[in-house]
């Protein structure tokens, strides 16, 4: 029986990013389905590896940058006619942390699809699917329905749970939660840029709280691949969680606050009160308010942020100057 196999590459790139490829080959004999039908699958498992995958994480190569490893379409036809036994070994040789394929063929007048995803260096298989269809409009159906949880094994997978990530700027290691479609630091940023400060200048503080910076630095002080979130960022989380009245609650660490005034950490943000400093080197509210930039402008003065209290359940939206210095969470790009 004939198999047109679509062969989904995951490649290491850089220390955080991995690259998705996916591209096409042919058995011998006459192809199941039209070789424009069979791109227009290749490019619908390339548009939903871009829509499940943190794009921070991981990003969609084109065909020809894999054909770039291999030299010629014709060296990757030959490498892989048969399923069996070279898909690891091509993993392998485009240093690929996994590999998949998602077989096509004819039984009688169905379709069929089959789609695995292994690990490249050892071929264990990470997840798969099977399905029929009559047609080619039901094989993209089962993509639309099936693909997307292929992806999102790969992306909590043990060996890249996507819960954390290190600035290779300094080391530091943080939590990362994925809330709705936004991917959030889970801590405030800890990192030394020019003009940031400890709460009370104490480094102590800087290890529970992060450090506070004035809104100029903070609009560049994330790692590459993160940013600070805009007012319309911080309003899609709020709004995702049933709204600023109560996000408070649900935001807010379950210790660290004081009187009483911690959260349920219901998504994992985990929110610290880190206070507030100024421009005479005074801090204020450390354990009983937390303060957070965001990237938009109220005006050449004043600049968007969010406010959380001890004695509040809301997630308070409001401006002020520039000039303090508040707490940063990063947003992935």
């Amino acid at each position: 029986m004939p198999f047109i196999l679509l062969l989904l590459a995951i490649a290491a790139y850089g220390q955080q990013q991995k690259r998705i490829a996916i591209v096409n080959t042919e058995d011998d004999g006459e192809p199941p389905i039209k070789n424009s039908e069979l791109t227009h699958l290749t490019d619908k498992l390339r548009e939903i590896a871009n829509k499940t995958l943190p794009s921070g994480n991981y990003a969609v190569m084109t065909q020809q940058s894999i054909l770039a490893f291999l030299g010629s379409q014709e060296s990757m036809v030959k490498e892989c006619r048969a399923a069996e036994g070279c898909l690891a070994k091509l993993g392998r040789k485009i240093n690929a942390d996994y590999i998949g394929q998602a077989r096509i063929g004819r039984f009688g007048k169905d379709l069929t699809i089959k789609v695995e995803l292994y690990e490249s260096g050892s071929g264990n298989l990470i997840n798969s699917f099977t399905a029929e269809s009559k047609n080619i409009y039901g094989l993209l159906s089962v993509l639309n329905k099936e693909a997307p949880y292929l992806f999102k094994k790969l992306s909590t997978d043990k060996s890249d749970d996507g819960k954390s990530f290190t600035d290779i700027r300094d080391g530091k290691k943080y939590k990362a939660v994925a809330i709705g479609k936004q991917i959030w630091i889970a801590e405030n940023l800890n990192y030394n840029a020019s003009g940031s400060k400890c709460y009370d200048n104490k480094p102590a503080n800087c290890d529970k709280y992060g450090r506070l910076y004035n809104w100029n630095t903070a609009k560049t002080a994330c790692p590459k691949g993160w940013h600070l979130p805009s007012d319309a960022e911080w309003t899609k989380l709020t709004d995702f969680i049933g709204g600023s009245s109560t996000a408070g609650t649900k935001l807010k660490a379950t210790s660290g606050w004081n009187s009483n005034g911690n959260g349920t950490d219901e998504f994992a943000f985990s929110a610290l009160p880190g206070g507030i400093g100024y421009l005479d080197d005074s801090f204020d509210d450390v354990g009983d308010f937390g303060d957070w930039w965001s990237a938009s402008e109220n005006d050449s003065y004043d600049a968007y942020n969010r406010l959380m209290g001890y004695n509040g359940k809301d997630v308070y939206r409001g401006y002020i100057s520039k000039s303090c210095l508040f707490s940063v969470r990063c947003l992935q790009d």
